[in-house]
């Protein structure tokens, strides 16, 4: 419980701390986006991939803005859930939105700063064979699904964003963060994370866009919710 309410105290102060610090890292930071969904969904949108075409006419999956309370949360706050039943095994679950007013054709250092979460509705906990990845990334084209054959020569809908073709692995536009599994059950807990030691850079578009990514891509079999609480994140010029 102390790391819940220290971690949400942290991404909460992020703006303070990179406004007042003098250290090289915050005064590097060209550019910074943070949401919190208080006020809706703040333009992101949410979806699945990796699924059989054949799976569209019953496979369920929804994005809103909700209220969140439970016995892991402090308190009922805001956030954006998507949801999506998995009985392949292999079903990627995210959120995009694009960010403007950047340098055009520039490239740039991102770090996430995250709280997420992700809840079983159909089974208690996680199998140990079983795994759930946490990716984060950007683009400078808007992500979507297209129709490629895959495995065994079916039809599947993918997400035209390399995020790694394995789920343990990460890819050119996202990065693997790490397993989140053992905080995935019936009662979830807050995720809190960032990839400051990681390196992650994306050049914009002509017009100075992006489209932030953040996912999970899951081995779970079951019906599950993957939850954004809040995101902040810090671009720097390179």
């Amino acid at each position: 419980m102390i790391d819940i309410i220290m971690s949400r105290f942290l991404i909460l102060m992020s703006l303070v701390v990179c406004i007042s610090c003098a250290g090289d890292m915050e005064e590097q930071v060209d550019f910074l986006t943070t949401f919190d969904f208080e006020s809706g969904d703040q333009r992101w949108q949410g979806g699945v991939s990796d699924y059989p075409v054949h799976y569209e006419d019953t496979i369920y999956f929804m994005m809103s803005t909700i209220k969140v309370d439970n016995s892991s949360f402090l308190d009922a706050s805001s956030g954006l859930n998507v949801t999506g039943d998995n009985p392949h095994g292999d079903l990627f679950y995210y959120f995009n939105r694009k960010i403007s007013g950047l340098e055009p054709n520039k490239r740039y250092k991102l770090d996430f700063e995250f709280l997420v979460y992700a809840q079983l509705l159909e089974k208690p906990e996680v199998l140990s064979s079983e795994e759930l990845y946490l990716k984060v990334g950007a683009v400078n084209h808007e992500p979507g699904l297209e129709k490629i054959i895959w495995h065994n020569d079916i039809d599947y809908q993918i997400l035209n964003v390399d995020k790694g073709e394995l789920n343990s692995e990460g890819g050119q536009d996202m990065i693997n963060v790490g397993s989140i599994k053992h905080f995935t059950g019936e009662i979830p807990e807050v995720v809190s994370g960032n990839t400051f030691d990681l390196n992650f850079e994306r050049e914009t578009n002509d017009k100075g866009e992006l489209w932030l990514l953040i996912g999970v891509d899951s081995g779970i079999k079951s019906n599950l919710t993957f939850g954004l609480e809040a995101l902040t994140v810090y671009y720097r010029e390179r």
